[in-house]
C-alpha cells in the first residue's frame, strides 16, 4: 500500500510541475513549402502581434521534414524585425536526426520537430513583430522540408 502511495504522490508532483510551468500559445503558424522543395529565395514570413510585453515568451521554430531530406541537420537564417524597424539576423543550426539516421521529433514518414529559438524572451514593446525564416543550407533547392513554422507562447508560472 505504501509503495503505491509514493508512486502516485510522485506522479501528482510531476503533473503539478508541468501545470505550474505551462505555456499559453499566442501565435502558432506554418508556411507550407510546395512539393517539399525549398528554394533559397523562398522566405517564410510570420507577423506576430504582441499586446502585452510585460511577460516572458518562449519562441520556437517548427520544422516538418520527410524521409527525402538528405541531411541530419539544418541551418536556418532568421530575420527578426521590431515595430520600430530594427532588424536582427540570427543563424540557427539544429539536428533533425541522430548520427545513425534516426529522426528526432514526432511522426512516421513526416517528422515534426520544435527547435527552441528564444526560450525566455521579453519583447521590448507592444506591436507587430516580423520573423522571416530562410534555409541556409549549401544545397539549393533543399529537398525534404515540407513546412516551416513559428510558435510564440506566453510563459506562465515559474
Amino acid at each position: 500500500m505504501r509503495k503505491y502511495g509514493l508512486k502516485y504522490g510522485l506522479g501528482l508532483i510531476a503533473v503539478l510541475s508541468l501545470i505550474a510551468c505551462s505555456h499559453k500559445e499566442v501565435f502558432f503558424e506554418f508556411h507550407s513549402i510546395k512539393n517539399a522543395i525549398w528554394d533559397r529565395s523562398e522566405k517564410a514570413v510570420f507577423e506576430v502581434n504582441i499586446k502585452d510585453n510585460a511577460k516572458p515568451f518562449a519562441i520556437s521554430l517548427e520544422v516538418r521534414s520527410n524521409n527525402d531530406y538528405p541531411f541530419r541537420n539544418i541551418w536556418l537564417f532568421v530575420d527578426f524585425k521590431t515595430p520600430g524597424s530594427t532588424i536582427r539576423t540570427d543563424t540557427v543550426s539544429a539536428d533533425l536526426a541522430d548520427i545513425y539516421g534516426k529522426w528526432y521529433g514526432k511522426g512516421i514518414s513526416l517528422y515534426s520537430l520544435s527547435i527552441p529559438y528564444e526560450p525566455h524572451f521579453l519583447f521590448p514593446d507592444t506591436g507587430t513583430y516580423s520573423y522571416t525564416i530562410r534555409q541556409g543550407m549549401r544545397e539549393n533547392p533543399l529537398i525534404g522540408i515540407s513546412d516551416i513554422g513559428l510558435k510564440v507562447s506566453e510563459k506562465t508560472g515559474k
